[in-house]
C-alpha cells in the first residue's frame, strides 16, 4: 500500500510579511477569493526569513491577490 501523497506549498500574506510553510489539508478558489487549510505550518517573516513559530493547523482566507503561493521543491 501506498501513502497519500502530501503536498506541501509556501503562501506568502503580502499584508501581512508572513511565509507559512505547511500541507494542503483543503484549498478553494472561489471567484477572486481563496481559502487554504494548512497542517503542520511553520510561520516565517517574509522579509527576512526568520523562522518566528509553529502551529498544528491554519486557515488562511482572502482575495487571492492577497497571496503568493508556490510549491515547495
Amino acid at each position: 500500500m501506498s501513502e497519500p501523497v502530501t503536498r506541501k506549498i509556501y503562501i506568502t500574506d503580502l499584508n501581512t510579511d508572513l511565509t507559512f510553510l505547511g500541507e494542503v489539508k483543503s484549498f478553494e478558489k472561489k471567484d477572486e477569493n481563496v481559502t487554504v487549510l494548512l497542517n503542520n505550518v511553520t510561520v516565517y517573516e517574509y522579509s527576512s526569513s526568520n523562522f518566528l513559530y509553529s502551529q498544528p493547523e491554519i486557515l488562511l482566507s482572502g482575495p487571492a491577490s492577497r497571496f503568493h503561493i508556490e510549491d515547495t521543491v
